[in-house]
């Protein structure tokens, strides 16, 4: 096999997937596009070869021997079938796929680890990750937009680049006999591991003790890699009580980059603080920490009586494609948006928006009022290509030229309810009216929503006129 480093060559994939939802196959089509396009690299993807007759088994097999990565794409179907699962659609071709790279894990875990990467694309989720690809000492790559910048750490395994070359080693020299060497190393300044966000981890915050669940975690180099940002959930440990919503930069480098992500954590414990208790549905502050190299903002988590725990976000409550959901769902749905509405509202009389509003934010309450995890965005600098995958606004993609504002957390939070009530977000781009989907939603909410995912910030409705027409609805017909 080739260096995969080799100036000039390209890197040959294959791309291993499950059809989970049309969506999903987009997703993964477009992701093999990319890397042939944006990344110069040689991938294969089955969807390309669909026009002609031919032996499927046999033409994976040949996929599988010859490329030199497997770019595993995690979902939850993918997980269930590399696992072991039988496959529910599809023949069982992806079922013998699976058992492939278990069969060639189990023959040489060392190469198969270099081979084998699992992938988690926009909108997917790392628990998705099969587990006989997800040791605790493995890497997966996290893809959240199809740029280079994203996939800079997948683009450097394909092709074997360092970040760092490694110096060449010096001549060693023997201390002279009967004198003792001296060895002074300068290390970098390392923060206190009990502050350090990881899996599993105790951190102590303002005196409260905290364990971090994996369930909620994640990290990510900042555009320059000068900090690594990381969130999570932790619950408190006795004699406190209750789950908080843990966001951390840890600086690397002083860059402007690094001082900005800094600020901007600090600028939304501003903002929360201003906006303490003015709305059920607001982040509640508990406090901005500065130790050293980290900055960590904390915020409460809600706490459900019904679960006995922390609450669930609403990545929980979306229904499968094209699943009917009921008339009083529907009504619990818009009216628990309504009151989103109107803490944004709120948030937007400060002069910031969200601009980053995504079911895995918003965090359904017992009594049917959605609450927000954090402020998202607020704190920051309006970037190209900012925002969650699928609910993105037009202005926020890369290449437009309109502003990023208030009207973008009203095309999100028209967006986030749409795929609530129809399992399916809306087209980017072309948005259909949702009353054909959604035949029992009132005239209001249908226009309305409408309105609101409009591809010109100008014309979409302000989010006072959401809050009127969601919260206020006529009876359920008898």
């Amino acid at each position: 096999m080739r260096n995969p480093g080799t100036v000039g060559i390209s890197p040959r994939v294959y791309v291993s997937y499950t059809r989970d939802s049309p969506e999903h196959v987009r997703s993964v089509r477009e992701f093999a596009a990319f890397l042939r396009t944006g990344l110069g690299v040689d991938a294969e993807h089955d969807e390309w070869h669909a026009t002609e007759r031919r032996d499927w088994i046999a033409w994976t097999v040949d996929q599988l021997r010859t490329a030199e990565f497997v770019l595993a794409i995690a979902s939850p179907e993918y997980k269930r079938v590399a696992d072991g699962g039988r496959q529910r659609t599809e023949g069982r071709t992806r079922e013998f796929e699976a058992a492939m790279l278990r069969d060639n894990l189990a023959r040489n875990i060392p190469e198969s680890t270099r081979r084998v990467l699992p992938v988690v694309l926009p909108g997917g989720r790392p628990e998705d990750i099969p587990d006989c690809l997800c040791s605790s000492s493995q890497d997966y790559y996290s893809i959240p937009e199809f740029t280079r910048d994203a996939a800079e750490d997948l683009l450097r395994v394909l092709t074997g680049a360092p970040l760092h070359e490694k110096p060449p080693l010096g001549t060693f020299t023997p201390p002279a006999p009967g004198v003792d060497p001296v060895v002074v190393v300068h290390r970098a300044a390392v923060p206190p591991t009990d502050r350090v966000l990881a899996v599993g981890a105790v951190v102590d915050l303002g005196g409260v003790r905290r364990l971090v669940d994996g369930r909620h975690w994640s990290e990510h180099p900042n555009r320059d890699h000068s900090a690594v940002c990381r969130q999570a959930r932790a619950s408190a440990l006795p004699p406190d009580d209750g789950s908080a919503w843990l966001r951390q930069v840890a600086v690397r480098q002083p860059t402007g980059a690094a001082d900005a992500a800094v600020a901007a954590l600090a600028r939304e414990h501003e903002i929360l603080t201003v906006l303490d208790g003015r709305a059920p549905e607001l982040p509640r502050p508990l406090g901005f920490f500065r130790d050293g190299h980290l900055a960590t903002l904390a915020t409460r988590w809600p706490t459900s009586r019904s679960l006995g725990g922390p609450g669930e976000t609403l990545a929980t409550d979306i229904p499968a494609a094209g699943e009917s959901v009921d008339p009083w769902r529907m009504r619990q749905v818009l009216r628990g948006v309504a009151g989103l509405c109107g803490a944004l509202a709120a948030l937007h009389a400060t002069g910031a928006a969200h601009r980053n509003l995504a079911p895995e934010r918003i965090i359904r309450l017992d009594d049917g009022r959605l609450a927000l995890v954090d402020l998202g965005l607020a704190a920051s600098a309006p970037t190209p290509g900012e925002g969650p995958d699928r609910y993105r606004a037009p202005e926020q993609r890369r290449g437009s030229s309109r502003l990023t504002g208030a009207a973008a957390d009203v095309y999100q939070v028209a967006a986030v309810t749409c795929h609530l009530l129809t399992g399916t977000p809306p087209s980017p781009a072309v948005a259909l009216p949702i009353r054909g989907r959604v035949p029992a939603l009132p005239d209001s909410a249908a226009a309305v929503l409408d309105a609101a995912l409009a591809a010109d910030p100008a014309a979409r409705p302000a989010m006072s006129a959401l809050i009127a027409a969601l919260s206020t609805l006529p009876a359920i017909p008898a």
